[in-house]
């Protein structure tokens, strides 16, 4: 048996994931972190573009809030929970 306490399973990194997207805007995007102590600057970091065949600047966006009652695929998610089906039997 393995001990799983939800205490020991959470992140303890403070590091906040960003993305890095082209500025050429082929849409290529690299994930990175970086300190929070660092998180009033924007990064900005010459990295390969494979789509352009170079090296291009990438720069830090920002990170849209999710909304939490949107689902992007209402099919599968009626499927898996039922929730909904009776409108798509209709």
């Amino acid at each position: 048996m393995f001990f799983r306490s939800p205490i020991l399973l959470l992140d303890k990194s403070k590091r906040l994931v960003v993305k890095l997207a082209s500025s050429v805007g082929t849409g290529f995007a690299y994930w990175t972190e970086k300190s929070p102590l660092k998180k009033d600057f924007r990064m900005a970091l010459r990295k390969f573009d494979p789509l352009v065949n170079r090296h291009v600047m990438f720069y830090e966006v920002a990170l849209g809030k999710q909304r939490k009652g949107k689902r992007g695929r209402p099919q599968t998610w009626a499927r898996w929970t039922g929730i909904g089906i009776e409108d798509m039997v209709a």
